[in-house]
């Protein structure tokens, strides 16, 4: 079967973290690669046509989204699946404080599962939730090695699966897929960039 993990530039921060005038310039700690075209990831079109990709691509997916942004995706999958999508909770106990009075400390992910990889006999249990440190790695929005094996616990993922990286960023993400894939020898992977 063929799976993705989507980690896009998140919407309404895209332009901030990765643009040219953002962070992504050099300016601030915690910059990240800048990107010309990171302003397309603040319309929200831009991740309406991500969630067609992945329908209509992959057997299963993960999303890595923040809470803002949960209806933008929410109202686009219902028009495509009644069923397989699951929204699981990462939990980061050191986030950075914000200039919000509510400190956001939980990022919302969107897992498709195919249907034949629902069933508990299917595959590797995992739980809904996963608290884990972000890396501090100078890249804004890395994902921790657990977070990368823990979606594709939730997925499903078995020996013998594809699974894509859509969005390199950091190569955290990446890099767990192949320490995964090396101790699953039937497993292929595959990485790309949308």
């Amino acid at each position: 079967m063929k799976f993705a993990i989507a980690d896009p530039p998140y919407l309404g921060r895209a332009n901030r973290w990765y643009g040219e005038t953002g962070c992504g310039n050099g300016y601030g700690l915690g910059k990240a690669d800048t990107h010309p075209e990171a302003y397309l990831w603040d319309n929200p079109d831009t991740h309406k046509n991500l969630i067609q990709t992945l329908f209509n691509d992959y057997d299963g997916f993960a999303i890595a989204l923040t809470v803002h942004s949960l209806s933008t995706y929410m109202e686009e999958i219902k028009t495509n699946s009644k069923n397989g999508i699951r929204v699981m909770a990462w939990i980061k106990p050191s986030a950075v404080p914000s200039g919000n009075r509510i400190q956001n400390v939980w990022e919302p992910v969107i897992i498709k599962m195919p249907q034949s990889r629902k069933n508990y006999k299917a595959g590797k249990s995992c739980k809904d939730v996963l608290t884990a440190h972000p890396p501090r790695n100078g890249f804004v929005g890395a994902k921790p090695i657990e977070w990368t094996n823990w979606v594709m616990d939730a997925m499903g993922v078995q020996g013998g699966d594809t699974v894509d990286d859509l969005f390199i960023g950091s190569g955290m993400v990446s890099e767990a897929i192949t320490s995964r894939t090396l101790t699953t020898r039937d497993n292929s992977i595959r990485f790309g960039m949308m």
